[in-house]
Order: C-alpha cells, then sequence, then structure tokens
C-alpha cells in the first residue's frame, strides 16, 4: 500500500490500536511540500490523521527528507541538527515526548508501504 493513502491510514491506526501512551497529550504535524499528516497522542492512545488544523508541535520539512526518514537512511535528530526539518513550537514538549513518539514510530515502521 502506498504512504498515506487511505489503506495506509487505516492500517496505521488499526496498528496503534494496541500502543498505550499514557497522559501524553500531544499533536505531532508533519508537513512536507507534497503531504501532511499529523500524529495526536490524547486520552492514553495514538492515531494518525491526514488533518492538520492545528499542533502543539510542526515538523517542516522536503519530500525527500520525508523519504529519507521514513527508508531510515536519515535520522530526524540528525535532520534537525542539520537544519533540514525546521521545528516549529514547543521543543520542549517533544522532547518530553521522545520515548513514547519512538514507540510511535516503531509500530508505524512495521505498516506495509511501497
Amino acid at each position: 500500500m502506498e504512504f498515506l493513502s487511505d489503506e495506509w491510514y487505516t492500517a496505521a491506526n488499526r496498528a496503534l490500536e494496541q500502543l498505550d501512551v499514557g497522559d501524553t497529550q500531544l499533536s505531532v504535524a508533519y508537513v512536507s511540500e507534497s503531504s501532511s499528516h499529523c500524529i495526536v497522542l490524547a486520552d492514553g492512545r495514538a492515531s494518525v490523521d491526514r488533518e492538520v488544523d492545528s499542533a502543539d508541535i510542526t515538523l517542516r520539512q522536503t519530500a525527500d527528507v520525508t523519504d529519507a526518514l521514513r527508508h531510515g537512511s536519515l535520522s530526524a535528530l540528525t535532520a534537525i541538527q542539520e537544519g533540514l526539518i525546521a521545528v516549529e513550537g514547543n521543543v520542549g514538549r517533544l522532547a518530553a515526548a521522545r520515548e513514547v513518539l519512538a514507540a510511535v514510530d516503531t509500530v508505524l515502521s512495521s505498516v506495509s508501504t511501497t
């Protein structure tokens, strides 16, 4: 299935159903020139949505950076340090949620894409 397709969102949210995010309350928008999506951590659950109405943190990057991150050839930390990802919002909240977001990333990386 194609990354960020309707089928991918359905599979991703199904995979995230079992993940407990505790009391973390955060929304993180990932925005590139060709796509956007938002990870929402609320009420002990995680979900991913294509709508990005508002977010606590917004990460802006090019489509090439998005692909490199998704395929694991670039780490998010390196991309941020090198200025390839612009971070808008409270970076402290992002850092505080790093373990939960890493767990979300692990779950989402298990969702097959083409």
